[in-house]
């Protein structure tokens, strides 16, 4: 899901997304993990959100967005 390489670098499968504030927000999860399609919980949302985050389009689009891709219903649980 995540690493932090040589205490500099985070890298992440998906990307930070709407809940990752800090690495102990990710240190903290349970184990095991349960990764659902239907978040109910903030703890599903922030597993989703490192799983499935995707970077925007380009640099100039600023702050956490709806990622119409990956989410084509609409509910909102997966950004870039």
């Amino acid at each position: 899901m995540a690493a932090i390489i040589e205490n500099k670098m985070m890298c992440l499968h998906g990307g930070i997304g709407s809940r990752v504030n800090n690495v102990a927000d990710i240190e903290n999860l349970p184990r095991p993990l349960e990764v659902v399609h239907e978040v109910v919980n903030d703890i599903q949302q922030l597993i989703v959100d490192i799983l499935w985050s995707d970077p925007t389009d380009n640099d100039s689009e600023l702050g956490i967005q709806a990622n119409t891709v990956r989410d084509p219903n609409g509910s909102g649980n997966i950004v870039k």
